[in-house]
């Protein structure tokens, strides 16, 4: 489990300086809060967030309300509501043979899906396919919409690796659908980003993760 929860730290890890607003602010004094995303990805994910939660680690979240499993991860948030929720706007599906599709469908935004209906698996792939930008507009809408609509309170939004801003005519749309909703867009605030992707192998990880704290 410790070794899971680890995993989670090195693949959905954002780090941020978080001030209380309890507090009288203190230039001394660093604030760690770890975003999490990818919640509602699939169930391991969610149990090992679930865990991270409960061991009372200061923590927001983001979900993706493409995925199978979001109305766990909800589930989960409603015995929490302290924490922080956001939507994780989900463009990609890249895992292999477990993917998901549109909140609104392969007939409504077909440029952002491949010819079974799901979403590519990479951002490469997504924009080699042109896909249209008021087909893109519509299904963020929808998994904004959705977050809504689940029951929870929803604080910001992000993306998923990164398609939802790929261009500047994209992140316009992302801000205004912020805007309309009140919701804060966090990769606007110096986060210090970490993914498994760029980090050392499993052995590795907890000294690495030790040596990113020391550095903030």
């Amino acid at each position: 489990m410790k070794t899971k929860i680890l995993m989670v730290f090195f693949i959905f890890l954002l780090l941020s300086i978080s001030i209380n607003a309890q507090e009288k602010f203190d230039e001394t004094q660093k604030y760690l809060i770890i975003r999490c995303d990818d919640f509602g990805m699939c169930h391991s994910v969610n149990m090992a967030i679930k865990e991270i939660i409960e061991a009372g680690i200061p923590i927001s979240v983001s979900v993706m309300f493409t995925c199978p499993w979001w109305e766990e991860a909800i589930e989960i948030l409603k015995e929490h509501p302290g924490i922080s929720v956001g939507v994780h706007l989900t463009l990609n599906s890249e895992w292999k043979n477990y993917r998901w599709g549109p909140v609104l469908g392969k007939e409504i935004v077909p440029s952002l899906i491949d010819n079974v209906g799901m979403f590519f698996p990479s951002r490469s792939k997504l924009f080699a396919n042109d896909p249209k930008l008021k087909e893109f507009e519509l299904e963020i809408t929808a998994q904004v919409e959705r977050a809504i609509k689940s029951g929870v309170n929803i604080d910001y939004i992000d993306h998923h690796m990164g398609a939802a801003v790929e261009t500047i005519e994209m992140r316009e749309i992302v801000e205004k659908l912020a805007r309309e909703n009140g919701l804060g867009i966090p990769n606007y605030f110096n986060e210090n980003y970490s993914s498994i992707t760029y980090s050392p192998e499993i052995p590795n990880k907890l000294d690495s993760l030790i040596s990113r704290l020391e550095k903030i």
